[in-house]
């Protein structure tokens, strides 16, 4: 019933425990442990290392856990406003009871410090910076247009995870603040298009709410080429020398990923194709931010 939560039929375990997964929204949060597998190994080669196992594998289910924590809390924060124009979520049709997402959240909370305290200091205050980034962006400043600055800030700390654990210091890694920003900047963006209108008509007031649909897409389109330039100048002015083949896969995947969301859109601009674009988009990211510190690293 739109509106309401509402359970029909007791469910099933398997139904609750995929209910309970679905909540901590898993498959974006893939995207996050790709990103910090494909650095461990640059971080790890860089430092002339090897990954071991073991590490990588505690490393990655940290991470996960740590955005679970974030999916969880905002499908829990989110489910009035999911009863009335989500009803596919977990919360929303009875599979799994808000208390029941919030132990999850407690739960993988409290696996992510098990996981990445023994990697140090440093490693376990990134990951604690990047649940609180995320928990502030689900209490309070999702609505406004500072979630942009949110996810500006957490983007970026992914990579630096992977270097504390498996790198050294290098050059480069200032660098990635304002690449990272405005990657992480360009995926808010695009992660919000498709409920953007359902969500303006509930009062959320995000960066992109507030740019409104044509200047976000155009800001998630521009800002990965923005960056290909910004990039290619650092390189060629010599303030960041890189290797050019990976120079140019990175170019590449950017410009091919843009292309085929603009031609999706163009083609059937409804918020189903938005939601593939934002996979598209997400994918030419991940390529871009691997190629690239591949050639400087």
């Amino acid at each position: 019933m739109s509106g309401t939560l509402t359970t029909l039929v007791r469910p099933s375990a398997s139904a609750r425990a995929l209910g309970l997964l679905q909540a901590t929204h898993p498959i974006p949060n893939m995207m996050f442990v790709a990103v910090v597998a494909v650095f461990s190994f640059l971080a790890a080669s860089a430092a002339h290392r090897s990954v071991a196992p073991w590490d990588l594998a505690r490393l990655l289910l940290g991470v996960f856990c740590a955005q679970a924590v974030i999916g969880a809390v905002n499908d829990y924060r989110d489910r009035e406003l999911d009863a009335a124009s989500r009803p596919s979520k977990p919360i929303v049709r009875g599979l799994v009871t808000g208390k029941q997402v919030l132990a999850v959240a407690a739960g993988c909370a409290a696996a992510t410090a098990l996981l990445i305290a023994p990697f140090g200091l440093v490693t376990f205050a990134l990951a604690v910076l990047i649940v609180a980034l995320g928990l502030a962006y689900d209490l309070g400043l999702k609505g406004s247009p500072a979630s942009g600055v949110l996810y500006a800030l957490h983007f970026p700390l992914f990579p630096y995870v992977a270097w504390a654990v498996f790198g050294h210091w290098q050059a480069f890694l200032p660098w990635l603040l304002p690449v990272g920003a405005a990657l992480g900047v360009a995926m808010n963006i695009s992660n919000t298009l498709p409920d953007l209108e359902e969500d303006l008509a509930h009062g959320v007031r995000g960066l992109p709410h507030v740019l409104g649909m044509r200047r976000s897409l155009l800001a998630a389109w521009t800002l990965p080429l923005v960056l290909v330039a910004f990039v290619w100048a650092l390189n060629l002015s010599g303030v960041l020398p890189s290797s050019r083949l990976e120079m140019l896969v990175a170019t590449g995947a950017t410009v091919l990923s843009v292309a085929l969301a603009w031609g999706l859109h163009r083609a059937r601009p409804q918020p189903a194709t938005l939601r593939v674009t934002f996979l598209v988009q997400a994918v030419g990211a991940v390529v871009f931010a691997s190629a690239w510190v591949a050639a400087v690293s």
